[in-house]
């Protein structure tokens, strides 16, 4: 019964000092200067556009184009979040809506 009760606490033991050393405080202990990395979100502005008759979130994004690349999700996702109301409907005519056009902006980071 003791080796058994040896055996279960050395293998605790040893957890907890893998965990220490993997996950704990020895492997969060920098020794470096981390670089600076510079990741700025892209910056939009917003159009307020009129509907017309059969107009498609998709043909918006394609009359006003991005100065820059951004995927399609991304833009859409900025589109639902200036028009949350129009995420469960379809787009109705003469309806006034915000389109975002990203802009191509120097990002300036120290």
């Amino acid at each position: 019964m003791r080796i058994i009760g040896l055996a279960i606490l050395i293998l605790v033991f040893s957890y907890i000092i893998k965990v220490d050393l993997m996950d704990g405080t020895i492997s969060l202990a920098s020794f470096t200067q981390p670089e600076s990395v510079c990741v700025e979100p892209n910056k939009y502005e917003v159009f307020h556009v009129q509907t017309l008759e059969g107009d498609t979130v998709l043909a918006l994004f394609g009359v006003y184009p991005s100065e820059v690349w951004v995927s399609f999700p991304e833009r859409l996702e900025a589109f639902y979040k200036e028009n949350p109301h129009l995420r469960n409907q379809l787009l109705q005519p003469g309806e006034l809506v915000k389109v975002p056009v990203y802009k191509d902006t120097e990002s300036t980071c120290s």
